[in-house]
């Protein structure tokens, strides 16, 4: 086995009918990219390394909660979940347009999922893109095109030392040895530890359409959860599922027509997936890029 060959292995933590599963794995590729990361990225910060490795990934494929609206009406909420230690986990810039089938088959990733909102620009890099928020990855660093958008959204971060974090604005130059993993562009849904400041001007206090979501959760517990709804729902409807989780932050990607959440071998895309998603419309599905969720070289080197 090379340097660069690991194996994405399934543990079943229930009957396949309950949907559940733990994962491990990943490959690290090294092809040249089309959208070219910032120059001089900050190296990675060692991590200490447990005396056992524990399961980065949780998958639940057929979650649902009861959850009760402020006028006492209530709804089931189908969805399907992927809870991850931040700890252990790396994300990456998984770049492509339409590469969904790649992803499907992938033999390393744990999960690919939506990242921020971006804006076409012809002729700016081979993707033809402009992001809207600043990602600091496992694989480069990529600065927003959109400065104002960048700066008056909401970003996650991971830690050095692994914690998840919520915050608002852009990735500072002095956050760079701070965080391993910065994702900007981002609006909140909910944030119980920082008040937005004024500078923030996410979309989500008017939003009126119901539709398909991918939202980043923020646990009690510190656990990253991602989750994909089944059913599009109204955003009063999300804050309502999301107080009742009692998560400590919900943030947004804003891509309801371009929710991607793959599992390779297990949950994939699909045409059918595609229809579902855009509510019938392929021509708004294409994403040129997604993010790839692998555990850390430091799980790695633990892991029997």
């Amino acid at each position: 086995m090379t340097a660069h060959r690991f194996w994405l292995a399934v543990l079943a933590l229930a009957a396949a009918s309950a949907g559940l599963m733990a994962l491990h794995g990943l490959q690290l590729p090294h092809s040249k990219p089309a959208m070219e990361p910032a120059a001089n990225p900050q190296p990675p910060v060692p991590q200490k390394l447990p005396p056992q490795p524990t399961v980065v990934m949780r998958a639940d494929l057929e979650a649902q909660q009861r959850v009760m609206r402020a006028d006492g009406s209530e709804f089931t909420l189908h969805y399907s979940s992927a809870v991850l230690d931040p700890r252990w986990l790396d994300l990456m810039f998984s770049e492509g347009w339409e590469h969904e089938e790649q992803a499907n088959v992938d033999p390393d990733a744990l999960l690919f999922f939506t990242g921020p909102t971006y804006e076409r620009q012809p002729g700016r890099n081979d993707l033809g893109i402009a992001l809207h928020g600043d990602l600091l990855l496992a694989n480069g660093e990529w600065r927003a095109g959109n400065n104002a958008a960048a700066s008056q959204r909401a970003y996650m971060a991971i830690t050095s030392g692994g914690e998840l974090e919520f915050g608002y604005g852009r990735l500072l130059p002095e956050q760079r040895h701070r965080y391993r993993v910065f994702i900007g562009g981002l609006h909140a849904l909910i944030n119980t530890i920082e008040e937005a400041p004024p500078a923030y001007k996410g979309v989500y206090r008017t939003l009126s359409l119901a539709d398909v979501r991918i939202l980043y959760a923020g646990r009690a517990d510190g656990q990253l959860e991602l989750i994909e709804t089944a059913d599009g729902l109204h955003v009063d409807d999300l804050r309502a599922f999301a107080a009742q989780q009692g998560y400590v932050a919900v943030y947004l990607p804003d891509h309801a027509s371009k929710s991607r959440f793959i599992i390779p071998g297990i949950k994939l895309w699909s045409e059918d997936q595609a229809l579902w998603v855009s509510g019938g419309d392929l021509s708004i599905t294409p994403l040129p890029f997604m993010l790839k969720a692998v555990p850390t070289p430091a799980w790695l080197s633990a892991s029997p």
